[in-house]
């Protein structure tokens, strides 16, 4: 294949980007449409079609005065044909066994047919997702009720998989200082702004009562529960084996969104059809719900 940094190669890498994005069956760019997307010379587009169809990355079929139609994509020789032989993702902290299930799956299944996978680990969906409007990653794993905190506010984010009930996280419950009150007027609400998932739940379930939101980061929250700094917060069952000594824990209430506050999403930007359609090449929801179950039955050792 051409050398990825000089002309040719790049325009190989924008060509393979514009068929990404391009539903199987359907008509192609015609070069001039390439040549001028792709800010490129006529010969250099025609000879990126000709690199991707004798690698086997892409099968074309020309009809005629109907364009030319993408029929079939190996995304793998795509990403090789590219010289992209890497995948950067970004998740929470892997401190349950539900998310080093997930890490693990994401590892060993992003690490196969000659790609590389890297994961890094970051508090809070907002980071992450800046890291991925920075382009320090690829993907971001968040749940998907988040996903759609972000979409509502205008990101342009794409799920790239979208995975069971529990894949994300368990259920979230009440983690109360006084086990008998009943009452929140006037309570001390802890609320992790950094978490989308935690601060939505917490409005949600505190929407119609009197109470003073008070500034947290998640993690804290147990420690300000015990010194009588909080009243009460929302916690992520997965955690309650953390020291919660002298605390109760009830069940939150139907708020609509349970559901997909537990369901992991793997997300790229809308730009990005190319990281996409690699992720859904490598993985599906099946298969990261596999890897993931093993691991937390402890069937399988984590490695990320």
């Amino acid at each position: 294949m051409a050398d990825v940094l000089n002309k040719a190669g790049i325009t190989t890498q924008r060509v393979a980007v514009k068929l990404c994005g391009i539903p199987l069956g359907t008509r192609i760019p015609t070069v001039s449409e390439l040549q001028e997307s792709c800010g490129a010379s006529r010969g250099n587009v025609q000879k990126a079609l000709a690199a991707l169809k004798d690698s086997g990355a892409v099968t074309l079929e020309a009809h005629g005065q109907n364009g030319t139609l993408l029929t079939a994509v190996d995304y793998l020789s795509l990403a090789d044909a590219c010289g992209r032989r890497h995948l950067v993702g970004t998740m929470p902290l892997p401190y349950t066994r539900r998310y080093e299930g997930l890490a693990t799956a994401l590892y060993t299944l992003f690490n196969e047919g000659g790609m590389r996978s890297f994961i890094t680990f970051l508090r809070g969906s907002e980071a992450r997702v800046q890291m991925l409007f920075d382009g320090s990653t690829d993907y971001v794993v968040m749940s998907q009720m988040a996903l759609e905190e972000y979409i509502r506010a205008g990101c342009d984010l794409e799920v790239a998989l979208t995975c069971g009930s529990f894949s994300y996280v368990g259920r979230h419950v009440l983690l109360v200082a006084d086990a008998a009150r009943t009452d929140w007027s006037g309570a001390r609400v802890g609320i992790d702004e950094s978490s989308v998932d935690q601060s939505s739940l917490t409005r949600r379930y505190f929407a119609d009562e009197q109470v003073d939101y008070v500034p947290v980061q998640y993690t804290h929250i147990v420690n300000m529960l015990l010194a009588g700094e909080l009243d009460v917060g929302i916690w992520n069952e997965d955690d309650v084996h953390m020291k919660t000594s002298g605390l109760a824990t009830r069940p939150l209430s139907d708020l609509g969104a349970q559901d997909s506050n537990t369901r992991a999403v793997v997300v790229v930007r809308a730009d990005d059809p190319f990281s996409r359609q690699l992720i859904r090449s490598l993985a599906s929801a099946e298969k990261i719900e596999d890897i993931q179950r093993q691991v937390m039955e402890g069937r399988l050792a984590a490695r990320y």
